[in-house]
């Protein structure tokens, strides 16, 4: 039986206080994302990207992703989350999660709140396939899925599993005492 701990802490959320595009936020945000990974979601795939210095984003094959038929994104690192959501003609409305202060310019704190956090891992699916030699990118394949390529330094040893580390948020949810999951973060891929 594993037993996880959980750790008390604040969870501060801001929000941009207009519409932005997802460049807008990026750039906004670039100064707390850095070393960032994330997840952009289009039509047709869901598109694991790397945060460049200057605030692009690029995928597998190192060419910058182009933003145009995105309708959401996730943007991590181990400090903070980046969330886009496309409302209209490629702008809409972004937030960001942290367990500390941060400023990011046109974004206001919105919530601080007590809670107490609980680490989650959610497996990939895959094994280590021969690398697309990319530096800094891993590849993971399985029959039913094909390919996959993400961005990871770390070496997947044989045997060796790659998951998605997210922080849950417990906090009271109801005048009766209930806890509930109030809030995840998704922190960083790691290899297990």
């Amino acid at each position: 039986m594993i037993i996880q701990e959980i750790q008390a802490t604040t969870l501060y959320s801001y929000r941009a206080e207009k519409t932005l595009t997802l460049s807008e936020a990026i750039t906004a945000c670039q100064h707390v994302l850095e070393g960032a990974i994330g997840l952009l979601y289009s039509p047709q795939a869901c598109t694991p990207v790397r945060l460049a210095p200057d605030s692009t984003l690029h995928d597998a094959d190192t060419k910058e992703v182009s933003l145009t038929n995105i309708f959401e994104a996730r943007i991590f690192n181990e400090n903070c989350e980046l969330r886009w959501l496309n409302e209209l003609d490629g702008a809409g409305r972004a937030a960001l999660v942290a367990e500390s202060k941060i400023s990011a310019a046109g974004f206001e704190e919105i919530n601080m709140k007590a809670c107490d956090s609980l680490e989650q891992r959610y497996l990939l699916w895959g094994e280590k396939a021969k690398n697309n030699n990319a530096e800094g990118w891993q590849r993971l394949a399985e029959a039913r899925i094909g390919k996959l390529d993400i961005p990871l330094t770390q070496t997947i040893e044989k045997e060796r599993r790659v998951y998605l580390r997210t922080l849950e948020y417990l906090a009271v949810a109801d005048d009766y005492g209930n806890v509930a999951v109030i809030e995840e973060r998704l922190v960083k891929l790691e290899v297990k």
